[in-house]
């Protein structure tokens, strides 16, 4: 199975306008895109001008001929009037020599990602409006990346799909990028991300994964544990943010 997201922040006055395009435009031409098995559009829960398109596809060559197409770029083309436009403009000449002024173009960031264990059965409540998306990012250590695979795939992974309120979890490996690995789960509400985050579950498996982290969290756990007064380890050490499911479909 293969993700691809797609993030971008909307105009003022655009949410409402991107959300409707969505789900009358963009999920029904998906759901006939050959390959695509599901369609969702999430928005950031700290910064709500910010958007998520999430598709999963069977594998990387479905999604990879979804974009050579062009049936990517269309879709693009029906809500980009509500995308926030830059604020940055660049000098050019025009054929007859005369300087011109023009907007910077701000192109929504693509990321894609191949899951790291083979899964292709989806949850049937998986596009449900009140779920909610969490991505972890972890830098792992130089040479760890098979040893952090096996313990999130075998012991992990399991254990996380039985918790309360999580609908779906798996690993995406983008160890190619500055030893980075993504955790993404998927949950019924944002009371049961809560309670995982706040009564040991997740300090219990980061324990478990914590020789196959990089340095900087390593150290600064080792600083928190010695004292008080150190720094603790922040969001932004592990990279963590959430989404909440805005409208959403599973096609198979």
């Amino acid at each position: 199975m293969h993700l691809r997201m797609v993030e971008a922040a909307v105009n003022k006055d655009g949410d409402l306008s991107l959300e409707h395009l969505y789900a009358e435009k963009i999920i029904p031409a998906l759901e006939h895109t050959a390959g695509c098995i599901f369609a969702g559009l999430l928005q950031r829960e700290d910064q709500p001008s910010h958007y998520i398109s999430l598709t999963l596809w069977r594998n990387e060559n479905d999604a990879d001929s979804y974009v050579h197409s062009g049936e990517y770029q269309k879709n693009l083309q029906i809500i980009e009037h509500t995308l926030e436009e830059s604020d940055k403009w660049k000098i050019q000449l025009s054929k007859d020599n005369i300087v011109e002024y023009t907007p910077v173009e701000i192109e929504p960031e693509v990321k894609s990602f191949t899951v790291a264990k083979h899964q292709d059965v989806l949850p049937p409540h998986l596009a449900a409006k009140s779920s909610y998306l969490r991505i972890l990012s972890l830098k792992i250590k130089s040479g760890q990346e098979d040893e952090f695979k096996k313990i999130y795939s075998d012991e992990i992974l399991p254990q996380l799909e039985s918790v309360n309120g999580c609908q779906f979890a798996f690993l995406l490996d983008n160890s190619s990028h500055n030893g980075e690995m993504i955790s993404l789960t998927i949950w019924d509400d944002a009371a049961s991300l809560d309670y995982y985050e706040k009564e040991g579950l997740f300090n219990a498996f980061m324990g478990r994964l914590k020789h196959t982290l990089g340095d900087l969290y390593r150290w600064k756990m080792a600083l928190k544990n010695r004292t008080k007064s150190a720094t603790a380890v922040t969001s932004q050490d592990i990279g963590v943010s959430k989404y909440t499911m805005i409208t959403g479909k599973k096609f198979e």
